[in-house]
């Protein structure tokens, strides 16, 4: 996790987090050597859980399946996440089941690159910009009440010859002139049951198609 990545979870949590009640907090994808966002979060009053996909430092909920979290719904306050999406094989099924895991109107947190380099950990998939967390939102039942990407200079120069008020707005919007990895961060709050979400439309209308399929979701 690069220094960038803490930095910008702080500002998230003083802006978005800090005027709430403390409570229980989730990290997915927490392995690591050191506790950053443990650390940011507990220094807040809150209660960490770190969970990944295999045991090591700051893991407290290990997974078996990356797609399937064994824990009941509603439990936790907040979701965090820091350069986990861009691994994440089917994210969009992990946004559903961290909707379903996060009480109605917590907050989620999200920072992901949104360039940089291939660094499989053990596979690189995406990269995000703000739309990508708009999308999201409206899968699985959030308002995206913040984002931004750090753009480059390379990107804002692009714009200065085509769009010169566009190049003004990403410039005022980045939080780190030289972020490599260029972060898109994302803040939302649950605005849905994870049930009525249209992700969860979509699912069963797809598992409708298939009797066996349909019936094994009910019974689910």
């Amino acid at each position: 996790m690069h220094k960038e990545t803490i930095t910008l979870m702080k500002k998230a949590f003083r802006k978005h987090v800090a005027e709430r009640d403390p409570g229980l907090v989730l990290d997915v994808g927490s392995v690591g050597k050191r506790p950053w966002f443990r650390q940011v979060w507990e220094d807040g009053g809150w209660t960490y859980h770190g969970m990944d996909m295999k045991a090591g430092p700051n893991v407290d909920i290990v997974l078996d399946d990356p797609w399937r979290f064994e824990i009941e719904d509603g439990r936790y306050d907040a979701v965090i996440s820091g350069n986990m999406l861009e691994h994440n094989e089917f994210f969009w099924l992990t946004f559903l089941e961290m909707s379903r895991v996060l009480k109605l109107d917590g907050v989620m947190v999200h920072v992901v690159p949104s360039r940089g380099p291939e660094h499989r950990d053990p596979q690189d998939c995406w990269r995000w910009y703000r739309d990508g967390m708009f999308a999201m939102a409206k899968w699985a039942g959030f308002d995206c009440v913040e984002t931004t990407t750090d753009w480059s200079d390379e990107h804002i120069a692009y714009y200065e010859t085509k769009n010169r008020a566009r190049a003004k707005r990403l410039t005022r919007t980045r939080r780190h002139a030289d972020n490599f990895w260029g972060d898109t961060v994302g803040v939302f709050v649950k605005t849905a049951e994870t049930r009525d979400t249209l992700g969860m439309d979509y699912i069963r209308r797809f598992a409708a198609q298939h009797p066996e399929g349909a019936a094994q979701l009910a019974a689910e």
